[in-house]
């Protein structure tokens, strides 16, 4: 009987070692195709592939990530929000998908891909609305889009009114939009929540700076006096001594 018991384990060790690899474990097989097909972009074979790979292993972030971009390169949005409900059966949280397209959008210098996936998962789940619209936003801001970074700051504000962050980009997008009126409103208004704040008081002593009239200079002056008292550095000291013709 021991001696029947020895042989089996030998031909099973055996199969294990002399099987195909992808009869042992096709995972690692399958997701070097799918790589494969994604890093020389073979759209179609890399979605049937991050597929099947789905099959085995449903929960992971990266994997729906890459199937999403690569029926996005196809411009498949069907596909890509079947994907994320998808994720969302199996409980992958949806953020973590969000991350992940963005990751391989960006790695292929794709980076609207992943703005129109956001907008098309909003208009599919209406219930991720603020969550896509503080990605969008952030996604705007690394963009410098300012008209972008209007709208979507604006969106986040309505139900965060005080909030100093979205008050700044929203501050910054009005300036890339050349809305300097608009920007210093901003900016003053942050000081009401934040009066110690140097970002806004020296963003406002910069572009009374801007102008030349007496006026304009004696309220950039005292803006960036503020500043310095809470923040001194050489630069500062520089405009203020320039401003006062030092």
């Amino acid at each position: 009987m021991m001696k029947i018991s020895r042989l089996l384990s030998v031909l099973l060790a055996l199969v294990w070692i002399f099987a195909p690899a992808s009869a042992v474990n096709p995972y690692p097989q399958l997701e070097a195709k799918a790589q494969r097909a994604f890093t020389h972009a073979e759209w179609a074979s890399a979605s049937a592939l991050f597929d099947l790979m789905l099959e085995e292993r449903p929960k992971v972030p990266s994997t729906y990530g890459q199937a999403i971009v690569s029926n996005a390169m196809r411009s498949d949005t069907i596909a890509q929000m079947r994907l994320l409900q998808r994720a969302l059966d199996n409980h992958v949280p949806f953020d973590s998908i969000f991350s992940r397209v963005r990751q391989w959008s960006f790695h292929l210098g794709k980076t609207h891909l992943y703005e129109h996936f956001l907008k098309e998962a909003q208009r599919s789940y209406p219930w991720m609305r603020r969550a896509v619209d503080a990605r969008l936003l952030a996604y705007y801001t690394f963009r410098r889009n300012g008209e972008g970074m209007i709208l979507y700051s604006r969106k986040m504000l309505d139900g965060a009114a005080d909030n100093v962050g979205f008050l700044t980009t929203l501050a910054e997008g009005q300036m890339l939009t050349a809305d300097e009126p608009a920007a210093v409103t901003t900016y003053r208004r942050i000081l009401v929540v934040d009066p110690k704040n140097v970002n806004a008081l020296l963003n406002l002593g910069n572009i009374y700076a801007m102008h030349d009239d007496e006026t304009s200079r004696s309220i950039a002056i005292d803006f960036l006096e503020q500043a310095y008292a809470l923040k001194p550095t050489p630069y500062v000291a520089a405009t203020i001594a320039r401003l006062k013709g030092k």
